[in-house]
């Protein structure tokens, strides 16, 4: 994840605006797989800028198929029919 800080205008002036991309493309336009290790991206910088880590709830992990590693405990809440009742598992 990078932020893009300023937009060109037409004018050749620049606009201020906070906005994460991933390679280029801004977040409002990824899909939720990319928004969700976009996610775990920042929580990694944080967390080594503070040296803290703290666990992660990932919802709807199940729209991803490769989670970012992060060195904080992840709890993946995932939708399964096969389970109609809570699970926890390894």
């Amino acid at each position: 994840a990078r932020w893009k800080l300023f937009d060109e205008q037409i004018n050749g002036g620049l606009s201020e605006c906070c906005e994460c991309t991933v390679g280029g493309v801004p977040y409002t336009s990824l899909n939720n797989g990319m928004r969700t290790n976009a996610g775990l991206d920042v929580i990694n910088t944080l967390c080594r800028h503070h040296s803290v880590n703290a666990p992660i709830f990932v919802d709807n992990a199940e729209a991803v198929t490769q989670l970012l590693h992060t060195d904080s405990q992840q709890i993946r809440l995932i939708v399964s029919a096969n389970h109609p009742t809570l699970t926890i598992g390894e």
